[in-house]
């Protein structure tokens, strides 16, 4: 008898894989015809061209009262270096009008500006939207006004006088 050869075993046929995404990509880039259109170069300044100014704030005499009325509450609490500060210039970016600082001399203080704010302002209709309080910092957010009440070492470090010095100071007297 004559010694069978083995034959090498079949290997089953390879299942094709689908293409990954990024090859589905370019495959469909290929079909497709690519339009090139010019781009716009970049603008180039005329002789001229001046900077617009900013444009001239809206008047807004609520969020003024609004904002001498909180720092009334204030002085009336013997808060020191009472400050309204206009912000109505970048009003579109900041999202409120007035800013009012004052500082007290201690936590209890501070509780009883944001306190004496409530009591005040309640019956007028005006209710914060969020009132953030720590020892040593309260804000109070009124939508057009925002009041912050600070402890004189943390008035000092955020220095919200020199951030916004370019801002115009509003008399807190009507």
């Amino acid at each position: 008898m004559a010694a069978k050869k083995k034959q090498p075993a079949r290997k089953a046929p390879a299942k094709k894989k689908k293409p990954g995404p990024t090859k589905r990509l370019v495959a469909l880039a290929k079909k497709r015809p690519v339009r090139r259109t010019k781009r716009p170069s970049a603008k180039v300044k005329r002789k001229g061209a001046t900077k617009k100014p900013l444009a001239k704030p809206k008047e807004n005499p609520q969020a003024l009262a609004l904002a001498r009325d909180i720092a009334q509450v204030a002085l009336e609490k013997k808060a020191l270096d009472v400050l309204i500060i206009d912000t109505r210039a970048r009003g579109s970016s900041v999202g409120y009008d007035y800013i009012v600082l004052a500082t007290g001399e201690s936590d209890r203080q501070l509780s009883a500006m944001s306190d004496g704010l409530r009591e005040v302002l309640k019956p007028r209709g005006h209710r914060a939207t969020s009132v953030e309080a720590s020892p040593d910092w309260v804000l109070v957010n009124y939508d057009d006004v925002v009041a912050h009440f600070f402890t004189e070492d943390k008035r000092g470090l955020y220095d919200l006088e020199g951030l916004w010095s370019d801002a115009p100071r509003v008399g807190l007297l009507r």
